[in-house]
């Protein structure tokens, strides 16, 4: 069932308060793990990329691909784990939903910039 009391995300912040630090702590933990994973795949996409055999639309596409799949894993992994959506804290939809986003901000970029 769905939390009905206030999120802790929507509490007003005290003085000196960042908003990092008036996040949820499990959100927290998922933009930490979001923010690697994304770190991840960057760096080893730029691996793949070093010796210069691929063009920017190749890589390009490559990312597009690799933000594709890791939306879809992220899903999975909240099927399988029978995680609801919850107000106010980020879960691994969210998760999945930021690399679907990410995947159609490649896609959107190489259409109007390389026409592919």
């Amino acid at each position: 069932m769905l939390d009905q009391e206030t999120p802790p995300a929507a509490v007003r912040p005290g003085p000196g308060e960042t908003i990092w630090q008036r996040t949820a702590p499990e959100s927290r933990r998922r933009i930490a793990s979001f923010v690697s994973r994304l770190a991840m795949m960057l760096g080893m996409l730029a691996l793949i990329a070093l010796p210069g055999r691929r063009s920017i639309p190749e890589m390009l596409q490559l990312l597009q691909t690799v933000m594709f799949f890791a939306g879809l894993w992220s899903a999975l992994f909240a099927w399988v784990a029978h995680e609801p959506p919850q107000p106010g804290r980020l879960n691994l939809w969210d998760e999945a939903l930021a690399f679907t986003g990410l995947f159609l901000l490649v896609r959107i970029l190489r259409t109007v910039v390389f026409g592919m």
